[in-house]
């Protein structure tokens, strides 16, 4: 969550704040406020911010223009003005340039001392983090212990997250760091916590190591891949030198209560992805084929007896004999049974495949030229991927 510009303002009336222009661009997201007297300090700014300025360092109007077209470049979400000292009048070439870029526009009045604008406004900015922080924490709790309902249910209510809305989990994972991963895991969740603040209504964000989970509130798989699709574009644009990002978007939950779903399976994708299984950098639930059957079996004793009974005896003669049957025989149902091309992928001799092939349908007693035997060990082979 985070807070309008028109929202934060109603909060605090005592601020005395006299809209002048653009108030279109009321419905921006407001991260701060910042008493700035020249555009020079400008880079020191991230975006969203509310300036605060007196006009001491700006000598005429057309300085004054420059000076808000500054800071519309760098993307703060408005202007006040304090007139009456150093500015009379604002002139009408800059209300005229607020107004068409919807660039809210305040004026200041001279008997307002700017410590009673800034104290109020920041108060409420640092209630509206510790609220985020709150709702973090909360789903944080929702997917680690879903049973204790009294973890997240009440605290995510009190902040409007209705328990039957639709949410899916998106975990984003970062490799290769360049920094401290920490700080780097900190500066790439807060980007994606301001993409989702513009993008989307209800969104919590929390990190981890090396990686970023987010929860979002969707009302369609259409709407949850548009916001995935952003996630990877804002998280791409923050990586540095050699690192790399790859994205796990779970399916769609039905309420709170199953998030715990959403997030496991957007876990797994990440695994699939790390054991090149799966090619792009963000992938879906939906687009799992497959797999998707395998990742919604719930008890994941199943999958493991399963994938034991299956290929637990290849996996075994391989460990206890230096031998690798697994491998070829994967490749081998990789490339629908044809030696030939299971021999040029492994660069061994074709002989060697067809004795390997019949030394691992002989140790798992099956037939590999039958269709339904092949079906059962490759799905042994893709739970080995999820494992």
């Amino acid at each position: 969550m985070a807070l309008e510009l028109q929202e934060l303002l109603g909060d605090c009336p005592e601020t005395g704040l006299e809209l002048l222009a653009g108030s279109d661009g009321l419905s921006h997201r407001i991260t701060w406020v910042h008493v700035l007297e020249s555009t020079m300090l400008s880079d020191y700014l991230g975006g969203d911010e509310l300036i605060l300025t007196t006009g001491v360092a700006l000598h005429d109007d057309a300085d004054l223009l420059s000076y808000v077209r500054a800071l519309y470049a760098k993307g703060v979400a408005g202007v006040a003005i304090d007139t009456g000292h150093y500015i009379a009048e604002i002139p009408e070439t800059v209300t005229t340039f607020c107004e068409e870029h919807a660039f809210p526009l305040f004026a200041i009045p001279r008997d307002v001392p700017f410590e009673s604008i800034v104290r109020p406004l920041c108060r409420r900015l640092i209630d509206e983090e510790t609220h985020d922080r709150m709702i973090g924490e909360a789903f944080r709790n929702a997917v680690s212990f879903p049973e204790r309902q009294e973890l997240y249910i009440s605290a995510l209510s009190e902040f409007h997250f209705e328990i039957e809305w639709r949410y899916a989990v998106i975990v984003v994972r970062i490799d290769d760091f360049v920094e401290d991963p920490y700080r780097r895991i900190d500066m790439v969740n807060e980007t994606i916590k301001k993409y989702l603040r513009k993008r989307i209504r209800f969104s919590a964000t929390y990190g981890e190591w090396e990686q970023i989970v987010a929860v979002v509130h969707c009302e369609n798989p259409e709407e949850l891949r548009n916001v995935g699709q952003g996630v990877l574009d804002v998280v791409q644009r923050a990586l540095r030198g050699p690192e790399t990002a790859s994205i796990g978007v779970g399916k769609l939950t039905q309420s709170i209560r199953c998030i715990c779903k959403s997030h496991r399976q957007a876990e797994s994708i990440l695994k699939l992805h790390a054991r090149g299984k799966l090619n792009d950098r963000i992938n879906f639930f939906d687009d799992l084929g497959a797999y998707r059957v395998l990742l919604g079996v719930e008890d994941p004793e199943i999958s493991q007896e399963y994938y034991r009974q299956v290929l637990g005896p290849l996996v075994e003669y391989d460990r206890e004999n230096d031998s690798d049957l697994t491998d070829v025989l994967r490749s081998y149902l990789d490339h629908n049974g044809s030696v030939k091309d299971t021999a040029e992928n492994l660069f061994v001799h074709r002989n060697t495949v067809n004795y390997k092939i019949a030394k691992a349908g002989q140790i798992l007693c099956m037939d590999l030229s039958s269709l339904d035997d092949r079906l059962q060990i490759m799905l042994g082979y893709m739970l080995m991927d999820m494992m």
